[in-house]
């Protein structure tokens, strides 16, 4: 008796193990929701799959052919290395696309003269509909045996042939800029104005802030691929936009020992980017933030010099860009950053009615 209830536990298991063998063999497919073109040719079966087995083939159950919008199950058969063969059913979306895709991680970037540039780095693609977006970069006007600024055009274009485009900037340089060469010039500049010699921290701060001002004007474009070399540039020539200004500051910040944190424009809202400071006039016990942008803001005459969160949201709300987009100038990452001292030290009489 012991004997059968042995031989029969055995056959059991047996079958439990290649009940189970099947199981995976024929379930082992994920699948997901697609948002579909109309008239783009419908997927190929794998593209439903989050992943196929290796050996497996996808194919339809039958010819599918759709021309009206809507919600959609299909059918799909799914055949194993052993022949073995599962239906499936998929769903997807039909949709008229006459959204444009998006490019995101176009930023103007440094070489040297006869380096090789790689394009592509950083620079993601992404749409509303799953047909896929092909992307075309146009540098044929870069020239990197010779020293200059050159322009790449970046040009993504969905299934349903909606495009959209960005510019980037390759700078080609013949040397260097090191922190040494930079800093050499800070130092200079920090005694000659004497912003050490300043009782506080706050008012290091403002007379960074007013020699950043007229040292600089404003220009529409700037290298942002190095803050060093673009803080040096500004130097040399006396000119750079909100990335320059953005730079120049904190290399005073550094060389003066005033912690400060670099805090963008968030992508997406608009095209232009911008960059400004976050800058510490507290000490790390006691920490008392605030943002600096020493860029001049076309048609405000308030400073920019120790803003709090409360006033540089009120910006925000005041803000409209030409296409009439509002909250965009300084919309950052706020969980990324500690919050701003609340005590306003920079009066902006403009915004409090947007307070």
């Amino acid at each position: 008796m012991r004997r059968l209830i042995a031989l029969f536990a055995c056959f059991a298991a047996l079958l439990s193990f290649s009940a189970c063998q099947k199981h995976t063999e024929t379930d082992a497919i994920q699948f997901k929701h697609l948002t579909w073109a109309v008239g783009v040719s419908l997927p190929a079966p794998e593209e439903f799959a989050v992943s196929v087995p290796e050996g497996t083939t996808l194919r339809y159950a039958k010819e599918y052919t759709y021309t009206a919008l809507g919600d959609y199950q299909i059918k799909l058969i799914a055949t194993n290395e052993k022949g073995k063969q599962r239906e499936y059913e998929v769903s997807f979306t039909l949709i008229q696309d006459n959204i444009a895709p998006t490019i995101t991680g176009v930023g103007d970037f440094s070489v040297y003269v006869n380096d090789g540039i790689s394009y592509r780095t950083g620079v993601e693609l992404s749409d509303n509909c799953d047909c896929g977006v092909t992307l075309d970069i146009d540098s044929s006007a870069v020239n990197t045996a010779a020293e200059g600024q050159y322009p790449v055009i970046y040009t993504a274009t969905d299934a349903a042939g909606n495009r959209t485009s960005a510019t980037a900037t390759v700078y080609v340089y013949r040397e260097a800029v090191t922190e040494e060469m930079l800093y050499a010039e800070i130092d200079a500049l920090i005694r000659s104005k004497s912003i050490a010699d300043e009782p506080s921290r706050e008012a290091q701060v403002r007379r960074v802030y007013s020699v950043v001002r007229n040292r600089l004007s404003y220009v529409s474009s700037s290298d942002k691929s190095d803050w060093v070399r673009a803080a040096y540039e500004g130097l040399r020539t006396g000119q750079g936009d909100c990335f320059t200004f953005f730079a120049l500051a904190k290399a005073f910040f550094v060389r003066l020992g005033i912690d400060s944190m670099d805090i963008k424009r968030s992508e997406g809202i608009v095209v232009e980017r911008h960059y400004w400071n976050f800058v510490n006039i507290g000490n790390a016990e006691s920490p008392r933030w605030y943002h600096f942008d020493a860029c001049p803001i076309r048609g405000e005459t308030h400073s920019g010099c120790l803003l709090t969160d409360q006033q540089i949201a009120a910006f925000n709300r005041k803000k409209v860009d030409a296409d009439g987009v509002h909250n965009y100038y300084y919309a950052y990452d706020i969980n990324a950053y500690p919050a701003s001292e609340t005590v306003e030290v920079t009066e902006t009489p403009t915004l409090v009615p947007y307070y």
